[in-house]
């Protein structure tokens, strides 16, 4: 019978994980590779980590978070995103995240965007007509650098930018506890010491699903 230690060594993870600003993206390194340890791991131990690092890297490189180079470029993704989840454009071109269709896109959108008008109380179309009205009254050849425009654009949309973080992260790992369940389900028999520890591992965070959510995937 392994000890506690060998237990827990085979779920340590080797790299940090990623959407959000703040957070490192993943190395390449696998993530359910264990620390060296006295006790050797099984065949069927290391293939489900190594299965398991698959689904996660995958996922990882799949779902990440919106990227914008300023506030003015934020601001035009916006336009673009609430013009066709209003049904005001027949496609959302170019994509705004490149890995994702964009059926899940408009989802994933329209989930942020409605925390946001929960959070903010205010309208969204409204709140980028006056900031779009802004940047329109610009002068030629004026100064490159308005801080009014970019302390209203704060004023307005930063808590927007962690509530895509968030609901990316949720869907990602919604990703990954739906790849696993057959994985652990394939190594119950062979390695159910390690299917027990990793369950554990993608119940808490970064990896656990949204508290609402009240389907066990994993178990």
């Amino acid at each position: 019978m392994r000890t506690l230690q060998s237990l827990i060594s085979m779920s340590i993870f080797a790299v940090a994980t990623t959407v959000g600003c703040g957070e490192k993206e993943p190395g390449g390194n696998p993530l359910f590779e264990p620390k060296k340890s006295n006790s050797i791991l099984l065949p069927a131990e290391q293939e489900l980590g190594a299965k398991l690092s698959h689904i996660i890297n995958t996922a990882n490189a799949k779902y990440r978070n919106l990227k914008y180079e300023y506030d003015e470029n934020l601001l035009d993704i916006l336009d673009r995103i609430e013009l066709r989840l209003a049904g005001n454009s027949d496609k959302l071109d170019p994509l705004p995240l490149p890995n994702l269709d964009e059926g899940e896109q408009i989802e994933h959108f329209r989930e942020t965007t409605r925390r946001w008008t929960e959070k903010s109380k205010k309208d969204l179309r409204a709140t980028i007509e006056l900031l779009k009205a802004s940047v329109a009254a610009r002068k030629p050849g004026g100064p490159a650098y308005h801080p009014d425009f970019h302390k209203s654009f704060a004023a307005a949309f930063d808590d927007l930018i962690p509530l895509e973080v968030e609901e990316i992260r949720e869907r990602r790992n919604k990703a990954i506890h739906s790849a696993a369940k057959p994985v652990f389900d394939e190594y119950r028999k062979s390695a159910p010491d390690a299917v027990k520890q990793h369950q554990k591992t993608l119940n808490t965070p970064p990896f656990h699903l949204p508290a609402k959510d009240t389907t066990t995937i994993t178990n």
